[in-house]
């Protein structure tokens, strides 16, 4: 049958009709799980006093490699973020100790998220090794942004 729909989808439609709180439809044979082999009909029982009905929809399972692949989306924005974070703080202030570089950062990008200090190293060491930054050669724990 065409329904337009991905089979995961469907199922989770037909499981918000028959089995939610709200059954709409009846299944046969009962229970939760929805096979192929399963029959839907109109349950004519059926009543709701409002007008409108509001269905809620059975939530999708993540898969833990879904999961993953999302987390390390995820990771790989906030390198980015955190990366124009640091270069933009420095191009500012042109020199800053890792403790004040650390403390800017953690400032700049709490609306977004609160980033763990070992990434915020982890990206300081980054730039400074694709030249964005370069450790004074006076004082080892000052940065110097290098235009």
């Amino acid at each position: 049958m065409n329904h337009g729909l991905d089979e995961s989808e469907l199922k989770r439609t037909l499981q918000s009709l028959a089995c939610g709180k709200k059954k709409v439809l009846k299944k046969d044979p009962p229970g939760r799980d929805i096979e192929e082999t399963d029959m839907f009909r109109f349950n004519p029982d059926f009543e709701d006093p409002r007008a409108k009905v509001h269905i809620n929809s059975i939530q999708a399972k993540v898969s833990t490699e879904e999961s993953k692949r999302t987390n390390e989306s995820i990771e790989g924005d906030r390198k980015h973020y955190l990366d124009a974070a640091i270069v933009r703080i420095m191009k500012a202030r042109k020199e800053l100790s890792y403790e004040q570089l650390k403390a800017a950062t953690i400032d700049a990008v709490k609306n977004h998220f609160v980033p763990a200090v070992d990434v915020i190293k982890k990206r300081i060491d980054a730039l400074v090794e694709s030249d964005y930054l370069e450790r004074s050669p006076h004082d080892k724990s000052l940065f110097l942004y290098i235009a």
